[in-house]
């Protein structure tokens, strides 16, 4: 089976049930392997994702059928809402641990999912000292720390294929040292 024939029977199956029309055509892709097909099906719509993947499921049970094995990742895409203001850290054993947390709502479509964005002390010390230095002590800290947490989760949803983060499935993020400096070398964090 090539990319292209994946890609128009999943098209004609999430036709037929009313879900092509969600579909982010320009983030979604159909690739073929030796040993099988990939398809990677990106919504618009979250709310639509458990519908999506029982078609994906079907068609990956009628192509085994064929002798012909299907690996398939159904993914939305979303966008941050709202992010509230930073609480101290308490982990499951109600232990309070030294971090700040900033819990975020994102949105799909008609889905929601809320997540925490945790920053260790170094994290937060980072910021003050790389982006809040003498000249910029105008500037709102905790302002800053949400447009960095924004910019984290921007980076974070952007990835695809097997690195795809699912925010239902997993509804913690931890900003590590390592994130802050690639996200002030590689994105406008610095400059807004």
């Amino acid at each position: 089976m090539t990319s292209t024939e994946l890609e128009k029977l999943t098209r004609d199956e999430l036709t037929n049930v009313g879900l092509w029309r969600v579909v982010d055509r320009h983030k979604s892709q159909f690739l073929e392997f030796p040993d099988g097909v990939f398809a990677e099906v990106v919504l618009a719509d979250g709310s639509k994702l458990e519908d999506a993947e029982g078609v994906l499921r079907a068609l990956r049970e009628n192509l085994r059928k064929q002798g012909i094995e299907l690996d398939a990742i159904v993914r939305a895409t979303w966008t941050v809402e709202n992010i509230g203001d930073p609480r101290p850290s308490i982990d499951i054993s109600g232990d309070i641990r030294l971090a700040t947390v900033f819990q975020v709502r994102l949105v799909s479509g008609g889905a929601t999912a809320d997540v925490d964005v945790v920053m260790d002390p170094p994290v937060v010390l980072g910021i003050r000292r790389k982006l809040l230095s003498a000249s910029a002590k105008s500037l709102d800290e905790i302002a800053v720390m949400k447009e960095v947490v924004r910019e984290f989760l921007n980076l974070e949803l952007a990835l695809g294929g097997e690195s795809y983060w699912d925010p239902k499935r997993y509804r913690k993020r931890e900003l590590s040292e390592a994130a802050l400096d690639y996200l002030l070398f590689h994105s406008a964090v610095e400059k807004k």
